[in-house]
């Protein structure tokens, strides 16, 4: 009898830390799961706790941010997609580009996001048949995401373009927009449109990406 009352109670504590577990599991991360962000200020933290909380952004591991790092053009589709709601189709396998495959095993999870944007002609391929999502989204490709994010594209066309010379052709409309948009994209001299952004800077950018396209 006492055997069986143990057999009984251990496996009560077995069910009850597989519930624990699991619960924990399915909870959403914060800042405070992150180590790199230990020592960021509050500021950081709160904005980094709302896009995760909203399910927007995560990790680059389990245990790391990395919000110094940059971000894929893959990556960058899917937060996008996600923040100006635009309708996804989970079921879509084709692409229009022709390198975004949906059994490429790192980049294939983001072809309903990819075409989804096409569709609604937030973002182009960096050629007429290619998306190249493993590229890095550069500062001039992030400006014309927001510009059109915003549906802004017109006013962006309209726009005297910069005279900055690091800043693409196709781009300067764009650029010239955003500056005036949003004040931290600004800084002393050049802009310097072909560095990577870093996640650091989607943190920022997603406040404005979360108005409906």
């Amino acid at each position: 009898m006492r055997k069986k009352s143990l057999l009984i109670f251990v496996c009560i504590l077995y069910i009850l830390s597989i519930t624990v577990i699991e619960v924990h599991a399915s909870m959403p991360k914060t800042s405070a799961d992150f180590t790199d962000l230990k020592d960021m200020d509050v500021k950081t933290k709160l904005k980094v706790d709302k896009w995760l909380s909203a399910g927007l952004i995560q990790g680059v591991s389990e245990n790391r941010f990395g919000l110094n790092e940059t971000i894929t053009r893959a990556e960058f589709a899917k937060i996008v997609a996600l923040s100006i709601g635009v309708e996804i189709d989970p079921e879509v396998k084709t692409s229009s580009f022709k390198d975004v495959k949906a059994e490429d095993l790192i980049y294939g999870y983001s072809l309903p996001y990819i075409e989804a944007l096409r569709q609604a002609g937030v973002i182009d391929g960096t050629d007429i048949d290619r998306f190249n999502p493993g590229e890095e989204v550069t500062k001039e490709q992030f400006a014309v995401f927001l510009v059109r994010s915003l549906g802004k594209e017109a006013e962006a066309k309209q726009t005297e373009d910069v005279t900055d010379q690091t800043v693409s052709t196709y781009a300067k409309g764009y650029v010239a927009l955003a500056l005036q948009l949003f004040s931290y994209l600004r800084s002393e001299g050049a802009y310097n449109g072909l560095i990577p952004i870093t996640r650091q800077m989607v943190l920022l950018g997603l406040d404005d990406l979360t108005v409906r396209y």
